[in-house]
């Protein structure tokens, strides 16, 4: 049975591997990065602003505290088909279930662990913490973290799987305390809870037989959740959309139209009904509206912004092929320069929209129209060379 893990584990990770690939590509990759700073000097610059004493930093620093317990799940990696073949294994599912918790918990642990270290900035500005008092809150965060794996595991067998609720419950309520009596009374007694909490609870579900059904369901459900986030940036065959009649959107089809012309309506109604790209488009106008709209420098609002637009574009031009493979619009006695013209034309109207929407956001907190001018008129030039230039170029190839 170990040696059956490690063959699944190997899978998993391959798997994954070939997702990220395609998830952090080149674009991505200098977009984070941009991304990531322009968080982190947000976040410097806010600490700067706190004032020591302030009631609500200590609760702030127990609610991360329990958000960041919930990071990192139980990976069973168990498939479908195992109740049928495994369950005369009932000896050896026990030591496949602990490779299992293993490889799940170090990941769990490594998260939660790095997360927390985020907010010791946050916390020393309140708190004057020694390096034993920093010691003490990341081993209740590492005990925490254990107790709710522990919780996660019992919900999988047949003698608590009833109980689930509750036990999801728990998952949230011992963090919570952990947290309280760390940050408002002392980190040691926070490490003292987490020890207590886990005892506890390792000591009350000691009697575990596995429940295949509950398993199964909630591995499948595990790795629905990471193809999701996979499918925003990639199709992942096995999440489908789902099929529903909007009615709202008439009114952009024949905005985005252009009359008596074959390939406009097809590109419309397939834009607005392919729910990868303009699903994808949508998550990153939004994504990127939060992100430009909170940088506190002006300079840097603008640059997100022009990167933003270039990251829609990207993401926006290879629907131009979305018919590629279909064999019926082949026959269209239309030329290949009318459906490209088409496409621009949709590309157009689509981009000037969402950029209108990431430059107002260039306003910021402080209502900066320096800043909007600025990526006005920058952003005007890039679109500008993306629609006419650009796409032209891309298309030749």
């Amino acid at each position: 049975m170990n040696s059956l893990f490690k063959k699944r584990r190997q899978a998993h990770l391959l798997r994954l591997m070939k997702y990220w690939r395609l998830v952090f590509n080149d674009q991505f990759t200098i977009a984070l990065f941009f991304m990531i700073g322009a968080l982190a000097y947000t976040y410097a610059q806010w600490l700067k602003t706190l004032s020591p004493g302030a009631w609500w930093i200590r609760w702030l620093l127990i609610l991360w505290f329990v958000l960041v317990m919930q990071v990192g799940r139980f990976a069973t990696l168990l498939k479908p088909a195992d109740p049928v073949f495994l369950l005369p294994q009932s000896d050896g599912i026990k030591k496949y279930l602990n490779q299992a918790f293993s490889y799940s918990l170090i990941l769990g642990e490594l998260m939660s662990l790095g997360l927390l270290i985020i907010a010791l900035p946050l916390a020393l500005i309140d708190i004057k913490l020694t390096a034993p008092a920093i010691l003490e809150l990341l081993l209740a965060g590492f005990v925490a973290k254990l107790s709710w794996m522990e919780l996660a595991k019992a919900q999988l067998s047949l003698q608590w799987s009833r109980h689930a609720k509750q036990l999801r419950l728990g998952q949230w309520i011992a963090p919570l305390l952990i947290g309280m009596l760390g940050w408002l009374i002392a980190p040691v007694w926070g490490c003292v809870g987490a020890v207590l909490s886990y005892l506890v609870i390792k000591i009350g579900l000691q009697k575990q037989d596995l429940d295949w059904r509950a398993a199964v369901d909630a591995e499948q459900k595990r790795m629905y959740d990471v193809y999701r986030f996979f499918n925003l940036f990639t199709d992942v065959p096995s999440v489908k959309g789902g099929i529903k009649r909007r009615t709202w959107a008439k009114g952009l089809i024949r905005w985005l139209t252009i009359p008596d012309h074959a390939w406009s309506y097809l590109y419309a109604r397939g834009f607005l009904r392919d729910t990868e790209t303009s699903g994808l488009v949508g998550r990153l106008t939004i994504v990127g509206m939060l992100i430009v709209f909170f940088v506190p420098l002006g300079w840097l609002r603008c640059l997100l912004a022009l990167l933003f637009i270039y990251l829609i574009a990207m993401q926006l031009m290879p629907f131009a092929q979305h018919y590629q493979n279909n064999v019926f619009t082949h026959l269209y006695p239309i030329e290949q320069a009318t459906q490209l013209t088409d496409f621009q034309a949709l590309l157009k109207k689509v981009m000037i929209s969402l950029s209108l929407l990431l430059i107002l956001a260039s306003l910021g907190t402080e209502l900066d129209w320096m800043s909007l001018l600025s990526c006005l008129i920058l952003g005007g030039l890039e679109l500008y060379w993306l629609i006419n230039f650009y796409f032209k170029k891309k298309m030749q190839k």
